[in-house]
């Protein structure tokens, strides 16, 4: 019997971790849908899946939240104004920044950054 519910619980437990994982796959899902299009609205000429990476990366859980809820909004402009407050608390962090200028430097982004950063767009 204590067998059986040792399994029972192990079984269980497993679940529960696949089912959380699963959560948490799909809330960045729908946090990188919503940064992507913030990114490509008020941030035209950024490469969009480094700057989306570095957000995801860097955002909190509650700002992840924030962010797939946004992915939610309705049209393309509804989603980019409800996640771009989100997205420039979060560009606006060290750890962030520093991503951002890595992802970069390690590609040919770096002019576009710049150019985005004087347009006033990050």
């Amino acid at each position: 019997m204590r067998a059986f519910a040792a399994l029972f619980l192990t079984i269980g437990l497993s679940a529960c971790v696949a089912g959380e994982t699963m959560m948490q796959e799909t809330t960045r899902s729908l946090a990188r849908t919503a940064v992507d299009g913030a990114a490509a609205r008020y941030a035209p000429g950024v490469p969009v899946k480094p700057f989306t990476d570095c957000v995801i990366n860097t955002a909190s859980t509650s700002e992840l939240l924030q962010l797939a809820q946004a992915a939610g909004a309705g049209d393309a402009q509804a989603v980019a104004s409800r996640a771009w407050p989100v997205v420039q608390t979060v560009t606006g962090r060290p750890e962030a920044q520093q991503c951002l200028v890595q992802a970069a430097l390690s590609g040919n982004g770096l002019l576009a950054l710049q150019a985005a950063g004087q347009r006033g767009g990050l």
